[in-house]
């Protein structure tokens, strides 16, 4: 993944890169396995899917829900969150600046 600065500030497109696939990994690493264990015990116990109390026909396909909405409520939610996340950063920043400075270079002039 590659930042990228203007002026030593970071580009808003970059702030949501790094926070977004940050979100979607960490959260992916803990909620793919989960979603993947409910799919299997759904499917493994045979039991008819049941709405409002009453067996729907073609209740197989619901079992696999869990699996295949997964991916999709974690990539809507990285984006939600990193969205409001940039946001409040360039809200931050129109009032107090911030600065990416590299270790290896000289501090900037303190104004």
């Amino acid at each position: 993944m590659e930042l990228r600065t203007v002026g030593g500030r970071l580009k808003a497109s970059s702030a949501f890169k790094l926070v977004a696939t940050g979100y979607l990994v960490g959260a992916g690493a803990i909620f793919i396995p989960l979603f993947t264990l409910v799919t299997v015990m759904l499917v493994a116990t045979g039991a008819p899917a049941r709405v409002n109390g009453e067996v729907v026909e073609g209740g197989e396909l619901l079992n696999l829900m869990p699996i295949l909405l997964g991916p999709i409520i974690l990539a809507m939610q990285a984006v939600t969150f990193g969205v409001l996340v940039v946001f409040g950063l360039w809200l931050f920043q129109k009032r107090w600046p911030l600065l990416i400075v590299a270790e290896d270079a000289a501090p900037p002039p303190k104004a």
